[in-house]
Protein backbone atom coordinates (compact mmCIF):
# COMPACT_ATOMS: atom_id res chain seq x y z
CA UNK A 1 0.00 0.00 0.00
CA UNK A 2 2.94 2.40 0.24
CA UNK A 3 2.30 3.24 -3.33
CA UNK A 4 -1.72 3.46 -3.10
CA UNK A 5 -1.49 7.24 -3.75
CA UNK A 6 -0.49 7.24 -7.26
CA UNK A 7 -2.49 4.68 -7.83
CA UNK A 8 -5.54 6.63 -7.04
CA UNK A 9 -4.39 9.78 -9.11
CA UNK A 10 -3.42 7.34 -11.90
CA UNK A 11 -6.81 5.94 -12.04
CA UNK A 12 -8.24 9.65 -11.31
CA UNK A 13 -6.58 10.87 -13.97
CA UNK A 14 -7.87 7.97 -16.63
CA UNK A 15 -11.62 7.92 -15.17
CA UNK A 16 -12.48 11.74 -14.03
CA UNK A 17 -13.91 12.64 -17.05
CA UNK A 18 -15.82 9.86 -17.29
CA UNK A 19 -17.71 10.00 -14.00
CA UNK A 20 -20.80 12.07 -12.08
CA UNK A 21 -18.76 11.67 -9.38
CA UNK A 22 -15.43 9.88 -7.71
CA UNK A 23 -15.92 7.03 -5.17
CA UNK A 24 -12.62 6.71 -3.36
CA UNK A 25 -12.69 2.72 -2.03
CA UNK A 26 -10.30 2.46 1.02
CA UNK A 27 -12.60 -0.64 2.24
CA UNK A 28 -12.13 -3.45 -0.06
CA UNK A 29 -11.12 -6.21 2.32
CA UNK A 30 -9.99 -8.23 -0.63
CA UNK A 31 -7.56 -6.12 -1.63
CA UNK A 32 -4.44 -6.62 0.69
CA UNK A 33 -3.44 -3.79 3.05
CA UNK A 34 -6.50 -1.36 1.28
CA UNK A 35 -8.40 -0.82 4.68
CA UNK A 36 -5.31 0.54 6.70
CA UNK A 37 -6.16 3.92 4.83
CA UNK A 38 -9.25 4.36 6.76
CA UNK A 39 -6.51 5.38 9.43
CA UNK A 40 -6.33 9.04 9.71
CA UNK A 41 -2.69 9.83 8.94
CA UNK A 42 -3.30 7.39 5.91
CA UNK A 43 -6.24 9.13 4.96
CA UNK A 44 -5.39 12.55 5.26
CA UNK A 45 -2.10 12.27 3.42
CA UNK A 46 -4.01 10.32 0.41
CA UNK A 47 -6.51 12.87 0.06
CA UNK A 48 -4.07 15.64 0.29
CA UNK A 49 -2.26 14.07 -2.74
CA UNK A 50 -5.68 13.99 -4.91
CA UNK A 51 -7.94 17.00 -4.17
CA UNK A 52 -6.28 19.11 -6.74
CA UNK A 53 -7.14 16.19 -9.59
CA UNK A 54 -10.38 15.92 -8.97
CA UNK A 55 -11.24 18.63 -11.65
CA UNK A 56 -14.77 19.71 -9.92
CA UNK A 57 -15.89 16.42 -9.42
CA UNK A 58 -17.61 15.32 -5.80
CA UNK A 59 -15.48 12.65 -3.95
CA UNK A 60 -17.00 10.36 -1.57
CA UNK A 61 -15.40 7.97 0.57
CA UNK A 62 -16.03 4.41 0.91
CA UNK A 63 -15.75 2.90 4.11
CA UNK A 64 -15.83 -0.15 5.66
CA UNK A 65 -19.30 -1.35 8.17
CA UNK A 66 -15.95 -3.07 10.33
CA UNK A 67 -14.81 0.00 11.80
CA UNK A 68 -15.78 0.55 15.75
CA UNK A 69 -17.97 3.85 16.04
CA UNK A 70 -14.48 5.60 17.58
CA UNK A 71 -12.52 4.99 14.49
CA UNK A 72 -15.50 6.05 12.32
CA UNK A 73 -15.49 9.25 14.51
CA UNK A 74 -11.62 9.86 13.34
CA UNK A 75 -12.40 9.12 9.62
CA UNK A 76 -14.94 11.82 9.78
CA UNK A 77 -12.67 14.44 11.02
CA UNK A 78 -10.47 13.55 8.48
CA UNK A 79 -13.36 14.09 6.07
CA UNK A 80 -14.49 17.20 7.16
CA UNK A 81 -11.03 18.72 7.00
CA UNK A 82 -10.89 17.40 3.33
CA UNK A 83 -12.54 18.16 -0.23
CA UNK A 84 -14.87 15.29 1.34
CA UNK A 85 -18.30 15.76 -0.74
CA UNK A 86 -19.61 12.41 1.18
CA UNK A 87 -19.19 9.19 2.42
CA UNK A 88 -20.56 5.76 1.19
CA UNK A 89 -21.26 3.84 4.11
CA UNK A 90 -20.56 0.67 3.28
CA UNK A 91 -18.41 -2.11 1.46
CA UNK A 92 -18.71 -5.12 1.86
CA UNK A 93 -17.91 -6.81 6.00
CA UNK A 94 -15.30 -9.61 6.79
CA UNK A 95 -18.08 -10.59 9.67
CA UNK A 96 -19.44 -13.61 8.42
CA UNK A 97 -21.20 -14.65 11.60
CA UNK A 98 -24.61 -13.86 9.48
CA UNK A 99 -24.10 -17.12 7.11
CA UNK A 100 -23.63 -20.62 7.89
CA UNK A 101 -19.87 -21.01 5.35
CA UNK A 102 -16.57 -20.81 5.94
CA UNK A 103 -15.40 -18.68 2.81
CA UNK A 104 -13.52 -15.70 3.02
CA UNK A 105 -12.91 -12.35 1.63
CA UNK A 106 -15.95 -9.62 1.94
CA UNK A 107 -19.79 -10.47 2.48
CA UNK A 108 -22.47 -8.56 0.87
CA UNK A 109 -25.78 -8.64 0.14
CA UNK A 110 -28.64 -8.99 3.06
CA UNK A 111 -26.51 -10.31 5.77
CA UNK A 112 -24.46 -7.03 5.35
CA UNK A 113 -27.83 -4.86 5.65
CA UNK A 114 -28.03 -3.96 9.67
CA UNK A 115 -24.23 -3.55 10.14
CA UNK A 116 -24.56 -0.81 7.51
CA UNK A 117 -28.14 0.77 8.66
CA UNK A 118 -25.91 1.16 11.66
CA UNK A 119 -22.91 2.49 10.12
CA UNK A 120 -25.37 5.12 8.72
CA UNK A 121 -26.99 6.35 11.38
CA UNK A 122 -23.80 6.39 13.56
CA UNK A 123 -22.62 8.90 10.75
CA UNK A 124 -25.63 10.95 10.15
CA UNK A 125 -25.49 12.05 14.07
CA UNK A 126 -22.24 12.66 13.84
CA UNK A 127 -21.49 14.75 10.66
CA UNK A 128 -23.32 17.25 8.21
CA UNK A 129 -21.53 15.26 5.38
CA UNK A 130 -24.23 13.57 2.78
CA UNK A 131 -24.27 9.85 3.43
CA UNK A 132 -25.00 7.82 0.19
CA UNK A 133 -26.55 4.15 2.23
CA UNK A 134 -25.22 1.11 0.48
CA UNK A 135 -25.06 -2.12 2.07
CA UNK A 136 -28.20 -4.93 2.22
CA UNK A 137 -30.01 -2.87 -0.47
CA UNK A 138 -32.41 -5.36 -2.14
CA UNK A 139 -35.98 -3.83 -2.09
CA UNK A 140 -37.98 -0.83 -1.03
CA UNK A 141 -38.08 -1.64 2.86
CA UNK A 142 -34.46 -2.36 2.86
CA UNK A 143 -33.76 1.07 1.09
CA UNK A 144 -36.22 3.03 3.24
CA UNK A 145 -34.84 1.52 6.13
CA UNK A 146 -31.17 3.83 5.19
CA UNK A 147 -33.14 6.81 4.03
CA UNK A 148 -34.79 6.57 7.66
CA UNK A 149 -31.37 6.18 9.41
CA UNK A 150 -30.27 9.35 7.55
CA UNK A 151 -29.36 8.47 4.19
CA UNK A 152 -29.48 11.18 1.39
CA UNK A 153 -28.39 8.67 -1.57
CA UNK A 154 -28.33 5.27 -2.14
CA UNK A 155 -26.43 2.90 -3.67
CA UNK A 156 -27.06 -0.78 -4.97
CA UNK A 157 -25.12 -3.82 -6.27
CA UNK A 158 -25.56 -7.35 -4.83
CA UNK A 159 -29.52 -6.72 -4.86
CA UNK A 160 -29.52 -5.24 -8.61
CA UNK A 161 -27.36 -8.72 -9.42
CA UNK A 162 -30.29 -10.45 -7.85
CA UNK A 163 -33.29 -8.90 -9.09
CA UNK A 164 -32.39 -6.98 -11.64
CA UNK A 165 -33.86 -3.92 -13.41
CA UNK A 166 -36.85 -4.23 -11.54
CA UNK A 167 -35.70 -3.48 -8.24
CA UNK A 168 -34.44 0.34 -9.88
CA UNK A 169 -37.87 0.42 -10.56
CA UNK A 170 -39.11 -0.47 -7.14
CA UNK A 171 -36.88 2.50 -5.74
CA UNK A 172 -37.28 4.89 -7.75
CA UNK A 173 -40.83 5.37 -6.28
CA UNK A 174 -39.94 5.92 -2.69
Amino acid sequence: MERAGEDYLYSLRKLRGHADYIALNISSPNTPGLRDLQQPKQLGELLGMIKGELAGKPLLVKIAPDLEFSALDELIAVCEQEPVSGIIATNTTLDHSAVANDEEGGLSGTPLREKSTAIVRHLTNKTQLPIMGCGGISDSESAREKIEAGARLLQVYTGFVYRGPSLIRELAVL
